[in-house]
C-alpha cells in the first residue's frame, strides 16, 4: 500500500499484517475519518514527514529486519510535530518500548477499541 493517496490524512496507519490494517483502516473509515494506510515503514516514513494533518499515527512496535520500527516513526514525528498522537498496536511484552511515547493497546487488540481510542485522542 502506498498511503492509498489520502495524504494529507488526519490518521496514518502503519502496520504489515494486512489481517489488522485493512479492517482497521475499513472501520476508521466508516467512523468517518481520512486514513491513509502503510504496510511499509519506509514508506510510511517520508509520508509523515510531509503530512501536516497528521494527527494521530497508528502503529505496531516491530517490523521486519531492515525496517524503521514503530517506535521510531513515532519519535520521528513527535519531533517535529509534538502533538500527533501515537498508538501502539503490538503484543504485552513490547510495550516497555513505547513508555512516555503514545498509547499502548496489547494485541490481539479490538478493531472497535482502537477506533474508540482514536475518536478520544481526537476529542471525539
Amino acid at each position: 500500500m502506498d498511503g492509498d493517496k489520502l495524504l494529507p490524512a488526519r490518521i496514518v496507519v502503519v502496520h504489515d499484517d494486512h489481517s489488522f490494517l485493512d479492517p482497521l483502516t475499513a472501520a476508521l473509515r466508516e467512523n468517518g475519518h481520512e486514513v491513509a494506510a502503510f504496510d511499509d515503514p519506509l514508506a510510511a516514513w517520508d509520508a509523515l514527514e510531509s503530512g501536516r494533518r497528521v494527527q494521530v499515527l497508528v502503529t505496531r512496535v516491530q517490523f521486519a529486519a531492515n525496517k524503521p520500527h514503530g517506535v521510531a516513526l513515532a519519535t520521528r514525528t513527535r519531533a517535529s510535530r509534538p502533538s500527533v498522537h501515537v498508538v501502539f498496536v503490538a503484543p504485552p511484552e513490547l510495550q516497555v518500548h513505547t513508555t512516555g511515547l503514545g498509547t499502548f493497546m496489547p494485541t490481539p487488540a479490538p478493531l472497535a477499541e482502537v477506533v474508540k481510542t482514536v475518536d478520544h485522542l481526537l476529542g471525539l
